[in-house]
């Protein structure tokens, strides 16, 4: 089996101005390329919406006030492009959800429409509103945490249609501290059910700090509260997504024991909306993959390492789920050297990105195959913003878009995974060509056949579609 032909079409490149430096890719359709542009990762200040031809040259821009306000939504739907804000009243102590639409020629539709208010918890509390809008773009859902009289977490979910107006909402208090509990993530599917991953942090053996997990589904008519995993397993990494297919909400989750390091294995646990069942299926790693990715030391016969977190969960059309997982850590190197002999301290952030695991796991929950994915990516200060790789999913293979040895300006990888375990790579791109660097965090599929990656070509801000035929 080949990959089908793949073609590589560029913008010209820039040279990026002012402050706003960070890109995020949001979408394409019949009017051309959108991105985003903003200044710092809390998405406060402003921010500024670009809008390139198909062919990615340069149209029109503009820039957006956030005054008082951040960022918490951003989404190009067939209405047109779905701005989400967080609004500070200093006066009443507030933060109120706003939404607005802007056309495709980036103008203003209408008023922004207040959606709900909640009163601020502490000192720069901008909200802890998060939102999440379903396939068909006719439901939106936000949830929010806030504190009760009493110290416990309390859970508000709301539901809104595509005009902001709302549909219903739901609030819950969980018996279960402020500072302990926390929503991990939430989906919403195309009925406007809402499923939510809810984290609880207790103490293990000697003041060891361990975890458990629920899900929590909630619709018009009901609320279920679903255990994940039992008291004798450790989990390591825990992710929701939505198995569009079948209509289900799927939890992943790398386990261990928690007596000793090491993953032994994976687990899915998927919820069908629409007949309301459940099931958990566990499947143990094999001998070749715990011999590639070998543990010295005690307990380390029937394990993996430990440090692996998902970068993607693709639902299979057969019920099966492929999980793409990274190895990845951050450490902080604090050094004293001599200025004018006087002894000053530094620190520098050392952000390591390594070997990316791939999980083929069929409908029965039983690892089909896995692959390993070798690399060294190790930059410093950088927030791994270069590091990490694009993921690109089509019906018969995935494909992983990395730089290969960053600090060396090495070149750009691309590896395919096939279905049945295939693997073909290549060079994508080659250094001796252009310098070129792809920015994994910023990229974006925006089609069945179309990846669309924010790159740094020879210094300068350029963007890269990649179209399959």
């Amino acid at each position: 089996m080949e990959i089908s032909a793949q073609v590589m079409q560029w913008s010209n490149p820039t040279k990026l101005r002012g402050a706003a430096v960070f890109t995020k890719v949001i979408g394409e359709n019949e009017q051309g390329v959108f991105l985003l542009r903003y200044r710092n990762k809390f998405l406060t200040k402003s921010i500024i919406i670009e809008r390139y031809s198909h062919q990615l040259t340069f149209l029109e821009s503009k820039s957006i006030d956030l005054k008082k306000s951040r960022l918490v939504k951003l989404r190009l739907t067939y209405r047109g492009i779905m701005i989400i804000t967080s609004d500070f009243d200093r006066r009443s102590q507030t933060n109120t959800l706003m939404g607005q639409y802007y056309d495709f020629e980036l103008k203003p539709i209408g008023k922004k429409v207040p959606m709900k208010t909640e009163n601020i918890r502490e000192f720069g509390d901008r909200g802890s509103f998060r939102i999440r809008i379903d396939d068909a773009q006719q439901n939106i859902a936000m949830m929010n945490t806030e504190e009760s009289e009493e110290g416990n977490v309390i859970i508000n979910w709301v539901v809104f249609d595509a005009n902001f107006k709302k549909l219903r909402e739901k609030s819950i208090e969980m018996p279960h501290s402020a500072d302990e509990f926390i929503i991990r993530d939430f989906m919403i599917n195309n009925s406007g059910k809402v499923a939510s991953l809810g984290r609880q942090s207790y103490e293990y053996a000697k003041r060891k700090e361990k975890f458990k997990y629920n899900i929590f589904i909630w619709d018009s008519d009901s609320f279920h509260d679903y255990r994940i995993h039992h008291d004798s397993v450790d989990i390591k990494e825990i992710a929701l997504t939505y198995d569009r297919k079948n209509d289900e909400a799927v939890v992943a989750s790398l386990f261990g024991s928690k007596t000793y390091y090491g993953i032994k294995g994976v687990s899915a646990f998927r919820y069908a909306f629409t007949t309301g069942k459940s099931k958990e299926t566990r499947s143990f790693f094999n001998k070749e993959l715990i011999k590639e990715l070998k543990v010295s030391g005690e307990h380390s016969e029937d394990v993996i390492p430990e440090g692996f977190d998902f970068i993607q969960l693709v639902p299979r059309s057969d019920g099966g789920i492929m999980l793409i997982a990274e190895q990845k850590a951050i450490a902080t190197e604090s050094d004293i050297i001599m200025v004018n002999g006087i002894p000053q301290s530094t620190s520098k952030n050392v952000y390591n990105f390594n070997d990316i695991l791939v999980l083929n796991i069929n409908n029965d929950g039983v690892l089909d195959w896995s692959h390993v994915v070798h690399k060294n990516q190790t930059t410093i200060n950088d927030g791994g913003y270069f590091s990490s790789a694009v993921v690109f999913v089509n019906e018969n293979y995935i494909q992983l878009i990395y730089n290969d040895q960053i600090r060396n300006s090495g070149d750009v990888m691309q590896y395919t995974i096939y279905s049945n375990g295939k693997i073909l790579s290549r060079k994508l791109l080659k250094s001796e060509l252009d310098f070129v660097v792809v920015i994994p965090p910023e990229a974006l599929q925006v089609s069945s056949n179309k990846m669309i990656i924010p790159t740094t070509k020879n210094r300068r801000f350029a963007l890269l579609k990649l179209v399959y035929d």
